[in-house]
């Protein structure tokens, strides 16, 4: 079974990129790691079901945090209850596809913490207020992360771009030497 997660994101990728993970552009993760025995398309409809961004989601940059399981990847919280009911609507209706299981079920639901991941190509301070009108859902593959579906209001959408106060970009992945 493959493994999947769903993002918000600032920006649009395109639809096959392949990044880095530790290169991601800025996103708040709406549903962290969870494999399914579903086909990638099942689940993209299963996503846009759950209309993640029937209006964009608006975050407040919080206090800076460390997460996963060794507490050293750094975030900043975000305050944003709309996250939070998106996240339980795609729980929903991620959890009734055949083969479900969350990587971190302790992330999952009461668990979740809605987050922005910091790195190298993501920089935000505290009291920032972002827009992000996109949902992503990509496959893991190792250490690289592959974009599957862009949704917008819960439907395909082109390629666009706009300015903001995160600092971001991203970063693909390099070709072996």
């Amino acid at each position: 079974m493959k493994t999947y997660a769903v993002v918000a994101l600032f920006d649009p990728l395109d639809i096959g990129t392949t990044l880095s993970r530790q290169a991601w552009p800025a996103h708040v993760t709406l549903a962290s790691n969870f494999t399914a025995a579903a086909p990638a398309d099942q689940i993209v409809g299963v996503v846009a079901d759950a209309a993640p961004i029937a209006e964009p989601l608006s975050v407040r940059i919080g206090e800076a945090a460390l997460f996963g399981p060794n507490n050293d990847v750094p975030v900043r919280v975000v305050d944003s209850e709309q996250a939070v009911r998106v996240h339980n609507l795609l729980a929903d209706n991620l959890e009734s596809l055949h083969g479900f299981a969350a990587e971190e079920p302790a992330y999952w639901r009461e668990g979740y913490r809605p987050h922005l991941t910091l790195g190298p190509s993501v920089i935000a301070k505290e009291g920032d207020r972002e827009t992000a009108s996109y949902v992503a859902v990509v496959e893991i593959l190792d250490s690289d992360a592959k974009v599957r579906a862009l949704l917008f209001g819960g439907a395909p959408t082109a390629r666009g771009s706009r300015t903001r106060s995160i600092r971001a970009r991203a970063l693909p992945r390099r070709a072996p030497d």
